[in-house]
């Protein structure tokens, strides 16, 4: 009877796994598609009076087609000037004046923080995954060892960020000795999955290592 119980248990927390990954692949597909197909329209019926002036009745294909290229035009030149390094100062400005109006920082802020958290890229910094004892002793954090300095005492002190769930993008910076941190085998890529999930995606188990785990995907 236990055994039958402890495998129901088992089914139900793999379905919901699954189904949660399913929700983290769709969810920002369907908003891509979403986005894209309001720009396209909103391209069409401002394109639409133009060609029809200049060159007359044409198929609402041509419109459609030509709008659809005017939107990829459109998201090429918002990301060339977003990573341009004016751009970037004229997007931060934009933004902060953005948060600071009352219904519109509750919007753009929290859409903001979605796509930051579903865009976030593994960064080639992350050497390995620990544990560390945070916000307090006997409470455990997943943290990322960014590298490894010498302590003024002449001891080994690792650099680890401790990212907050879901948003990793967020987090604290911690120096701690050799014997403070706890190497594990966990990929990062599962790290991040774990992160962004509150915990619901996160692994059946994990090993400790004596010595960091590469940054290796899985």
């Amino acid at each position: 009877m236990e055994n039958h119980k402890n495998e129901n248990h088992h089914v139900l927390k793999k379905t919901r796994s699954r189904f949660l990954s399913g929700l983290l692949v769709l969810v920002p597909i369907t908003v891509t598609i979403f986005v894209i197909r309001f720009i396209v329209g909103f391209m069409a019926s401002i394109g639409r009076p133009v060609l029809k002036f200049w060159i007359g009745d044409i198929p609402h294909y041509v419109t459609d087609a030509l709008a659809f290229l005017m939107t990829l035009l459109l998201i090429y030149a918002a990301g060339l000037f977003a990573t341009h390094i004016t751009g970037r100062r004229l997007v931060k400005i934009g933004e902060s004046l953005l948060l600071k109006l009352p219904l519109v920082k509750s919007i753009y802020g929290a859409s903001k923080n979605v796509v930051d958290a579903f865009s976030h890229d593994i960064p080639a910094d992350y050497e390995s995954v620990a544990l560390v004892e945070f916000p307090r002793a006997g409470s455990w954090g997943i943290g990322f060892v960014m590298g490894n300095m010498q302590h003024p005492n002449g001891k080994k002190v690792y650099r680890v960020y401790v990212p907050t769930s879901p948003n990793p993008t967020s987090g604290f910076l911690l120096i701690l000795e050799e014997k403070e941190v706890h190497f594990t085998d966990m990929p990062v890529e599962t790290a991040l999955r774990t992160i962004l999930s509150g915990g619901s995606l996160g692994p059946d188990q994990y090993k400790f290592t004596k010595r960091p785990i590469p940054n290796i995907q899985t």
